[in-house]
Formats: C-alpha cells, sequence, structure tokens
C-alpha cells in the first residue's frame, strides 16, 4: 500500500507526507537506502510523552515525593 492510499484509507490527508513516509520507515531500511528513519521522531515522541506524563503526575498528586 502507497502512502495515498493509507490516507484515504484512513480519511486524513497529511500537509507533509515526507514525515508520515519516515514514519513508518525503519532503521535497517532507512541504511539501505541512504533515508531516514523514525528514529529522531520516535526521540521527540518519546520526549514529549515523558513531559506530559511528569506534568501530569506533578500537578494530580502533589504530595507524593519523587520516588513515589
Amino acid at each position: 500500500m502507497d502512502i495515498n492510499d493509507f490516507q484515504k484509507q484512513i480519511g486524513y490527508f497529511f500537509k507533509n507526507p515526507e514525515l508520515l513516509t519516515r514514519a513508518f520507515t525503519h532503521t535497517s531500511y532507512a541504511n539501505e537506502h541512504n533515508t531516514k528513519s523514525y528514529e529522531r521522531m520516535e526521540f521527540l515522541g518519546d520526549a514529549i510523552v515523558d513531559f506530559l506524563v511528569g506534568e501530569y503526575l506533578f500537578n494530580h498528586f502533589p504530595h507524593l515525593t519523587e520516588g513515589m
């Protein structure tokens, strides 16, 4: 399935389809085909999730210590 078919199937068209392609590109494929993988996006996504979870815990459980 190509990216256009995928976008049609999910009913959403991305402003930058290159990012969608990169999101599905494994590092081993990227290395073999001299293209970019999802690793940088994964790093950024993990950092955002870490921040959001940390903020939620900090604001909703102010009585807990860092270890808890």
